[in-house]
């Protein structure tokens, strides 16, 4: 019996070949409403440290408290059977803290004034306006912090109790507040689409990879 040979030959024609993609491009649009929406929010919120502000300068300037101010401030502490604060100890700690109110006044009087003096551009998508909100946040922080480390150091070498730990808290909670207030301003400088619309551009093309290889 001979033995048959086959001959087996492919031939791929080229019009029966898969199609290569087509190109397509993706168009990113600006986000304006980002930007506003954080003016708004920077706006408010340096108000706020203003009030906060206003309020450690009085106490700055307050140099003897009456009786029935310390009386009402240490009721609550001194209900703790463990705890008891005398209104000379929180008199001399109200006058060893008077110059951390005075620099936590400062420093956040010139942050919130930056702050919604930023406002205004950012909302008219102006990027010196996250600048200066950046600006206003990082000089908040550095003084709040400063100020309130001053604050409770008075207050653990005359206070006690539930008190001493307020003061202590109101350390970190200002640190805290700050750092948010910082990257809140700071995103329409991270967010690309925000960034766009602070450039002024108005749109940005993608080209994908089957183009660029024409």
């Amino acid at each position: 019996m001979s033995e048959k040979q086959f001959d087996f030959s492919i031939r791929m024609d080229k019009d029966n070949s898969t199609p290569e993609p087509e190109p397509f491009d993706i168009a990113v649009t600006p986000d304006t409403k980002g930007p506003k929406s954080v003016a708004v929010l920077m706006f408010f919120g340096g108000l706020v440290l203003i009030l906060l502000a206003f309020g450690d300068y009085q106490l700055s300037q307050q140099e003897d408290l009456t009786e029935q101010e310390i009386d009402i401030i240490l009721e609550t502490p001194n209900s703790d059977i463990d705890t008891e604060i005398s209104n000379e100890d929180y008199q001399k700690f109200h006058d060893s803290a008077r110059q951390g109110y005075i620099i936590r006044a400062a420093g956040l009087a010139i942050s919130g004034s930056l702050i919604v003096l930023g406002a205004p551009f950012l909302y008219s998508l102006n990027k010196k306006g996250a600048y200066l909100g950046i600006e206003g946040a990082a000089i908040g922080l550095v003084t709040g912090v400063i100020g309130s480390m001053l604050i409770n150091d008075a207050a653990g070498e005359y206070l006690s109790g539930p008190l001493l730990l307020t003061y202590k808290l109101l350390t970190y909670s200002c640190g805290i507040c700050m750092l948010v207030c910082g990257a809140l301003t700071s995103l329409p400088l991270v967010n690309a689409r925000a960034r766009m619309a602070l450039n002024s551009s108005k749109k940005v093309r993608i080209k994908t990879e089957f183009e660029g290889e024409e």
